[in-house]
C-alpha cells in the first residue's frame, strides 16, 4: 500500500512557499521600480543592442522547464 510521509509534505509546502514569497517580493519591487519611473516621466527606457542577447539567454536558463 502507498505511503504518504506526512513531515516529508510539511517541509516541501514550507519551502514552495518560502520561495514563493521570494518571487512576490521580486516583483513587487520591479513594479515599484516602474511606477516610480512612470510617475518620473519616463515612457520608454532605450536599451543597447549589443549584449541584449546574453541577458535573455540567461534569464531562459534561470528557471528552466
Amino acid at each position: 500500500m502507498p505511503t504518504l510521509n506526512i513531515d516529508e509534505n510539511i517541509n516541501r509546502l514550507q519551502i514552495t512557499i518560502e520561495q514563493m514569497t521570494q518571487e512576490v517580493f521580486r516583483l513587487q519591487g520591479m513594479l515599484k521600480t516602474f511606477t516610480d519611473l512612470k510617475k518620473a516621466g519616463v515612457d520608454n527606457i532605450e536599451l543597447p543592442n549589443q549584449g541584449l542577447e546574453k541577458i535573455e539567454e540567461d534569464s531562459t536558463q534561470e528557471n528552466p522547464e
